[in-house]
């Protein structure tokens, strides 16, 4: 009977970890492909890379929407904040809301005119 509990408690830890650990897999995918939308993404409008990080996080199953996703540009620098509450159930029929939220930034170290070379 001892060994019974001692299973079924290693069976719903090991249960809370594999869904935890996934839904925090997904956050830090989601968090890296906004990182690489806002550091590739100068040609863009603030609008067009706010629904390509939406578009991304909705690839990933991710409750996101255009409310939850902001993108900023000042003077060479642009940054998106992002957040959202997902619930994961980390024990057989308990949903625990857990709320998720980052901020990323990149700099544009573009040089308007080029120089042009002497041939």
């Amino acid at each position: 009977m001892k060994t019974i509990l001692k299973l079924l408690l290693a069976a719903l830890i090991a249960n809370a970890a594999v869904r935890g650990g996934m839904a925090a897999y997904r956050y830090h995918q989601f968090k890296d492909a906004a990182q690489q939308a806002v550091l590739f993404g100068n040609s863009e409008s603030e609008e067009a890379l706010q629904q390509i990080i939406i578009d991304r996080g909705q690839a990933l199953s991710l409750p996101v929407d255009a409310e939850s996703v902001t993108v900023q540009r000042a003077a060479g620098r642009t940054w998106a904040d992002a957040s959202y509450r997902q619930p994961i159930e980390f024990f057989p029929n308990q949903e625990y809301p857990v709320k998720w939220t980052f901020t990323v930034e990149g700099y544009s170290m573009m040089i308007a005119n080029p120089i042009p070379k002497n041939n």
